[in-house]
């Protein structure tokens, strides 16, 4: 995609951006950066987030992320964001129960949309032609992808939305 696709293609993820995910994306993204650590309650939001349409995965995955302390998500999200390697951060995010490859890649993006973006099963279809869940050995790829394919001047969030927007309407996902 040039540019100008990019603009087209986010611009129609913020029109269909329900707003109230729009919101927990902008509020955590702040607190995020102030704290430097993401707290029990902002991973259940960051849960809610990812798993909208699905509320049984959804619940469920709250509860698990319920069953270890406060403290314990803030520090091994802290550790999380210490380093700058993908795979160690989605390796370490996802040691919190209830928090999957995909989930932690939100709360990376959350943090940081310049460097980081949303990674899921219909990004790993859409870059790698595989029907499947990410790897945490993915995520460092599709972040490269996206790179290759920013003509510049986005960050990495915009850019994945606008591929992501553009594969749910041509693969008539809702």
């Amino acid at each position: 995609m040039d540019t100008a696709e990019i603009r087209e293609w986010a611009k129609s993820y913020d029109e269909s951006y329900d707003e109230e995910l729009h919101e927990i994306e902008q509020t955590l993204h702040e607190a995020l950066q102030a704290q430097e650590y993401i707290t029990q309650g902002q991973l259940r939001d960051v849960v809610t987030w990812k798993l909208d349409n699905q509320a049984g995965r959804r619940s469920g995955n709250i509860e698990r992320v319920n069953l270890v302390p406060d403290k314990f998500v803030r520090r091994v999200s802290e550790a999380a964001l210490l380093v700058e390697d993908p795979e160690i951060q989605l390796k370490t995010l996802s040691s919190i129960p209830g928090i999957g490859c995909a989930t932690a890649t939100v709360v990376l993006t959350f943090y940081d949309p310049e460097r980081y973006a949303v990674g899921d099963r219909y990004m790993v279809d859409l870059f790698f032609g595989e029907d499947r869940q990410m790897r945490v050995t993915d995520y460092p790829k599709l972040l490269s992808e996206l790179r290759d394919r920013n003509p510049g001047g986005f960050d990495l969030r915009t850019v994945e939305k606008a591929y992501y927007q553009k594969y749910r309407e041509e693969n008539g996902i809702a």
